[in-house]
């Protein structure tokens, strides 16, 4: 089952497509707002680039300070969701 699962995200991550229509979608708009409102740019790059060396501990603290938002949870699920659709 894990390797379905690691085929399945490397179908994703490789599907240029769905990156757009997820990119664009009004929940990733949603998303980057609450990101830039609590964050400043440089803040977020070096999360990102802490995320990219493998420290993803300050990623993960700033998706559970989204997911314990109103609708951060629920606006992260609908993205979530919007993976697998094609």
């Amino acid at each position: 089952m894990k390797q379905n699962s690691q085929s399945k995200l490397q179908q994703a991550l490789g599907d240029k497509k769905m990156w757009e229509r997820v990119a664009s979608s009004p929940d990733a708009k949603a998303l980057a707002g609450m990101l830039t409102q609590g964050t400043d740019q440089a803040s977020l790059q070096k999360i990102a680039e802490s995320a990219a060396r493998g420290d993803t501990s300050q990623l993960k603290s700033l998706i559970q300070s989204i997911s314990s938002t109103p609708g951060g949870a629920e606006l992260l699920q609908r993205l979530g969701n919007s993976f697998g659709q094609k």
